[in-house]
């Protein structure tokens, strides 16, 4: 029987990622929301939505566009997904947004891949 004696401080275990064969859609809206308070009133959770909102089309003179703009009120956010995320887990996909960012800009500025943007970063 194992104890928390013997149990190791750290285990790693490899991640085998399921459903990966879904289509990429882009994402240009996010919202983020505290969780309710809990009994000590404090937001348990960090709650992340992903969105997608097309621009509208507008067309004619820029002041018939400008009328038009004006006139749509809303624009639809079609909603992709939503995540809860405890603090911890927020400050993982902090780190690895921004490792993601540093490999892109790497990319941009050598003009290609190398060995260390190939790998995706997971938490």
């Amino acid at each position: 029987m194992t104890t928390p004696e013997n149990v190791p401080d750290v285990l790693e275990v490899r991640l085998k990622w399921r459903n990966t064969d879904v289509p990429s859609r882009p994402a240009n809206q996010f919202i983020v929301s505290m969780g309710l308070p809990n009994r000590a009133g404090q937001a348990d959770a960090i709650h992340l939505t992903l969105g997608q909102a097309d621009p509208p089309i507008v067309s004619g003179s820029p002041e018939q566009m400008k009328q038009d703009l004006l006139e749509l009120g809303t624009l639809p956010v079609e909603t992709l997904g939503r995540y809860v995320l405890t603090r911890e887990r927020l400050t993982e996909l902090i780190q690895v947004l921004q490792q993601a960012a540093d490999r892109y800009d790497n990319m941009r500025r050598s003009g290609g891949l190398t060995d260390d943007d190939t790998d995706a970063g997971t938490t």
